[in-house]
C-alpha cells in the first residue's frame, strides 16, 4: 500500500523469510515473542500474523498516533473510504484529532505512501489510489487480528527482553519531507539498537550502517514520486555479536 523508504509491501515476504531463518538458526527449540517498534503498513508484520501461532506473542507499535487508530479499527470492523475530495484532504491534515481515516487518506491519497505529502488523487484519474489501498487493507487484516498495537512516544522508551525484535525506522539520508522521516536521530537509534541486541535477536531494516552492525542480505527497492522512480539499496543489518555465526553469513 506505500512505497515509501521503508515501506515492505513489495519484499515483507522475503524480509520474513530470512529472519526466521536467522531465529531458526539460533533458537531451533523456541519462538521469541516478536516486536515492531516502527509498525508503518505491517508490510512484514502480516506474514507473522500468517503463522496463527498461538506460541508467539505479537507486539506493534508507532510514533503516528492516526496509523496506530488505523490499525486498531481496523480489527474493530472498520473500513476505510473510497473516495476523498481535495477540500477533504487539506480539512484532514491541517486537524488535530487523530484518526483511522486521517491515518488512510494520509497515507493513501499522498505520494510515495508519504504522510500528508501532497493530493495526487487528481493525477491519473483512470487509477483508483483509494480503492487499491482499501482492497490492500482488507486483505492484510486477517493477518493482523492478533497483533498488540500500541501508541509511543518513541521506541527507546522499552526495554524488551528476550524478543525477536525487526525495526524498520527512517533511513538516512532518504531525502524525504516529513517530520517523521527528518527529524529522526540516528545516532540515538543505534545507541538503543545496540543496547537492545545484548538481551534480544534484533534485526534492522536500512539502506547503511554502523560498522559493528553487519549486512546479511541486501536488494534493490524503488520510491515514486511525481516526477521520478528513485532506486535505493534496502538491506537488513545484525548486531557484530552473531555475524561469526557460519549459517549467518552464508544467508
Amino acid at each position: 500500500m506505500t512505497t515509501y523508504q521503508g515501506g515492505k509491501k513489495r519484499i515483507g515476504k522475503r524480509i520474513y523469510q530470512v529472519i526466521k531463518l536467522i531465529e531458526n538458526y539460533l533458537y531451533p527449540d523456541e519462538k521469541l515473542d516478536y516486536f515492531e517498534p516502527f509498525i508503518g503498513m505491517g508490510g512484514v508484520m502480516r506474514h507473522f500474523g500468517k503463522e496463527k501461532d498461538v506460541d508467539r506473542k505479537l507486539y506493534a507499535c508507532d510514533y503516528n498516533k492516526d496509523l496506530i487508530l488505523l490499525w486498531k479499527e481496523l480489527q474493530k470492523g472498520w473500513k476505510p473510504p473510497k473516495k476523498c475530495s481535495k477540500e477533504k484532504y487539506e480539512k484532514l491534515k491541517n486537524s488535530k484529532e487523530h484518526s483511522a481515516e486521517r491515518a488512510f487518506i494520509g497515507i493513501v491519497a499522498s505520494w510515495g505512501g508519504i504522510f500528508f505529502q501532497n493530493y495526487r488523487l487528481d493525477y491519473k484519474k483512470d487509477k483508483d489510489f483509494l480503492g487499491e489501498g482499501y482492497r490492500g487493507l482488507m486483505d492484510i487484516k486477517p493477518d493482523m487480528e492478533n497483533v498488540k498495537f500500541f501508541n509511543a512516544s518513541s521506541y527507546d522508551e522499552f526495554e524488551p527482553k528476550n524478543f525477536l525484535i525487526y525495526c524498520d525506522p527512517p533511513y538516512k539520508d532518504n531525502n524525504l519531507n516529513s517530520k517523521y522521516f527528518k527529524n529522526f536521530d540516528h545516532d540515538k537509534f543505534w545507541n538503543v539498537m545496540r543496547k537492545w541486541s545484548k538481551n534480544n535477536l534484533v534485526i534492522i531494516s536500512e539502506s547503511t550502517a554502523p560498522k559493528d552492525f553487519k549486512k546479511i542480505w541486501c536488494t534493490t527497492s524503488s520510491s515514486t514520486n511525481i516526477s521520478a522512480t528513485i532506486k535505493y539499496k534496502d538491506c537488513l543489518y545484525i548486531h557484530e555479536k552473531y555475524f561469526t555465526l557460519k549459517e549467518i553469513k552464508d544467508i
